[in-house]
């Protein structure tokens, strides 16, 4: 096949990446369960996750569920047994998850409006109209909001009027992934990915570039082979912030400077997942690697997933769990990576809303309307 073939071929799968003419998947592996993973109890919620199940997300705090779904609704659910503790309707069509602090709650929608919502008083705070639509959830520290728009800017927000104190603005490439990365507010910065690679750190008092390292290095001669997108999700944990690249970077590096601590040569389009010493990413084939998150050695790599189109990874109990595009969760044995248990999900249905963790379960919103507890 000639290069330009390819190009050609590949650009084509990237348009319709989305779309319900994706292949099917590999058949499952074959295995015995050796943990009884389980349904601890589904509820029904009236919405899903939209147009990508990347964006949208579950936050597990004070034994509690926080979310909004594409239909604009807001929830709190009791994470021990799934009923509702509070609930509002909103008439805004959400385009990405929230950003949490108290009672109130934050997203962004398809139109560049960016919506605070108070749980308390099921009332709308504030609205702040932006650039553009938001494809990642904001993030919340010090009453600052960082908010990240599709069309590459980066704003500062006062969380209690929605007043933007600063905005900064990367330019795009002229053929991205859509999606971006959630920005991080940490040890007085705001670290943000954008779809030329670079990952940026900016002062949170006044939005000044403090150091940027290209983590994505476009490189080739046609647009589809540059793609460089830092789209997955930064973490940052004992100051260092992990980041990884559409075109194949992982990297670590040093909150302060930007110094690279290690890099790997692995490509994702869907982020990290790091607890203590130990990060787990899933490639753009689908494998699992589980790494020692202070040098990036690889401590075991599987590969009987691949092509499955697996979303983030999730550390759960003794686990690293996955979710697929057909809806079923595995958990790969921290120590092996072994798959010690597979599950549908939710039944007949597509994969859900990132996975979270807390204490004994697992926790996930699903297409047909449900948020499910899995456990064992």
């Amino acid at each position: 096949m000639s290069k330009s073939l390819f190009v050609a071929l590949l650009f084509s799968v990237v348009l319709v990446g989305c779309s319900n003419s994706r292949p099917d998947l590999p058949e499952l592996p074959r295995l015995e369960n050796k943990v009884n993973l389980k349904t601890a109890w589904r509820t029904g919620v009236d919405g899903n996750f939209g147009e990508s199940s990347e964006r949208f997300n579950l936050i597990a705090e004070n034994d509690s569920l926080f979310f909004v779904t594409d239909k604009g609704s807001v929830y709190e659910l009791d994470q021990k047994s799934g009923k509702k503790i509070n609930y509002m309707t909103t008439e805004f069509a959400p385009s990405a998850g929230v950003a949490r602090q108290g009672d109130t709650l934050y997203f962004g929608t398809y139109d560049g409006q960016f919506v605070a919502v108070s749980m308390a008083t099921k009332s709308v705070l504030w609205t702040t109209e932006l650039s553009s639509e938001m494809l990642s959830e904001a993030a919340y520290a010090a009453g600052k909001l960082a908010v990240q728009t599709a069309d590459g800017w980066l704003n500062l927000l006062d969380a209690s009027t929605g007043e933007i104190l600063w905005r900064v603005k990367e330019d795009l490439p002229s053929l991205t992934v859509r999606g971006t990365s959630a920005p991080v507010i940490a040890e007085g910065k705001v670290l943000a990915g954008f779809a030329d690679g670079k990952l940026t750190a900016f002062s949170l008092q006044n939005g000044q570039s403090l150091w940027s390292y290209e983590v994505g290095k476009p490189e080739g001669r046609y647009e589809i082979e540059r793609l460089s997108d830092l789209d997955g999700r930064l973490v940052v944990q004992n100051g260092i912030v992990y980041a990884v690249a559409y075109n194949g970077t992982l990297a670590a590096l040093s909150i302060q400077t930007g110094r690279p601590l290690w890099q790997r040569n692995i490509a994702s389009s869907v982020g990290v997942s790091v607890q203590n010493e130990l990060l787990a990413v899933v490639d753009m084939k689908s494998n699992v690697l589980l790494l020692n998150a202070r040098n990036g050695s690889e401590i075991w790599q599987n590969d009987r997933l691949v092509e499955r189109d697996l979303i983030s990874p999730e550390f759960y109990r003794d686990y690293v769990s996955v979710i697929d595009r057909e809806g079923y969760v595995h958990l790969l044995d921290l120590t092996t990576g072994d798959i010690a248990a597979q599950k549908l999900a939710d039944d007949d249905v597509s994969p859900g809303s990132r996975l979270v963790a807390s204490g004994n379960k697992l926790f996930i919103l699903t297409p047909d309307e449900n948020v499910t507890a899995l456990s064992y």
